[in-house]
């Protein structure tokens, strides 16, 4: 039947035709979050994983066993910060361990099957990477991490079996980072913030103020720089946002399982460490309550953020 309404006739061969050119567009414009699979890469001469969302690059070194860099597809540029090579005071990237400190055979340093060994096995099924750390020391429980985007945040978990430990995460940043928290004044907490022991537990609550060389307070606002003086704060738990130059990275705390309600640290879980000239890096650190002393985990979530005049950040 012959069609005289005066509208074009869209056939199947058309229609075929049609399709052939939208899908490839339409591949194209998937969105930005979606992350892509782990792949084995090599990063500064070590064997590393590295998957892909929102533009930007997760890299975990089989070798140090742990994500040491978050990059910027586009320009290679390292949120994050790690030594060129693993001879130096740290190597850098996501350290986590199991507290307390005081637990440890040494005040200094972490048992070195968290901080000095190469993974024990790295897995990658698909989205998901699993890093297994070795375990000589029989003092301590097997850490686990896993690392996985989604929708353009790093979900980076830490899993051990055992104990009554809590979780250390540690994020290591560039000396130029300005480090954002707030401070919650209360009755016990005169100042909204308290300068944690490293070699053992709490023991009091401090009413230092902050040095002018290292902080800037406004309100509850509390802005925070490496200056060559090393100085490790505490706050209540919360997200963390740096400026890492042009760039923005925010660490919250995500999921918590098998923990007590006992917290270290009179659970001021949010914590900050600026360097000296020996240790060139700011950390910003994620703590959980102690564990029930069967199979615990935390996570945190680690958001990347590009200026907004940024053109990938409308993709996004």
């Amino acid at each position: 039947m012959k069609d005289t309404s005066g509208t074009p006739c869209f056939s199947c061969g058309n229609l075929i035709v049609f399709l052939s050119i939208l899908m490839p567009a339409l591949a194209f414009d998937l969105p930005a979050s979606i992350a892509s699979d782990w792949k084995e890469t090599t990063w500064q001469g070590e064997k590393a994983w590295e998957s892909t969302s929102s533009g930007w690059t997760a890299v975990v070194s089989a070798e140090r066993s742990r994500l040491v860099a978050i990059t910027d597809a586009a320009t290679g540029e390292n949120l994050l910060f790690a030594t060129p090579t693993k001879d130096a005071v740290s190597w850098g990237g996501h350290r986590c361990w199991l507290g307390p400190q005081s637990g440890w055979k040494a005040n200094w340093p972490p048992p070195v099957d968290w901080e000095a060994s190469a993974a024990d096995q790295v897995v990658a099924s698909g989205t998901l990477l699993t890093v297994t750390h070795p375990r000589t020391d029989g003092a301590f429980p097997v850490l686990l991490r896993t690392y996985q985007w989604r929708e353009g945040v790093l979900h980076c978990d830490l899993r051990w079996q055992g104990g009554r430990h809590h979780a250390i995460h540690i994020l290591q940043l560039p000396p130029w980072s300005l480090v954002h928290v707030r401070r919650a004044v209360t009755k016990d907490l005169p100042l909204g913030y308290a300068w944690p022991q490293t070699s053992k537990p709490f023991e009091t609550l401090t009413d230092v103020v902050l040095p002018a060389g290292i902080s800037r307070v406004d309100g509850d606002a509390v802005t925070l720089w490496h200056a060559n003086l090393s100085a490790k704060v505490a706050f209540t738990p919360q997200e963390i946002s740096a400026e890492i130059g042009k760039y923005q990275l925010k660490m919250r705390r995500g999921t918590v399982s098998g923990v007590t309600e006992n917290s270290p640290d009179f659970g001021l879980l949010t914590q900050v460490y600026l360097g000296d000239w020996q240790n060139p890096f700011v950390e910003i650190e994620q703590l959980s309550p102690y564990a029930d002393g069967a199979g615990a985990a935390m996570e945190i979530l680690v958001e990347p953020i590009r200026p907004k005049h940024h053109p990938a950040s409308a993709k996004q």
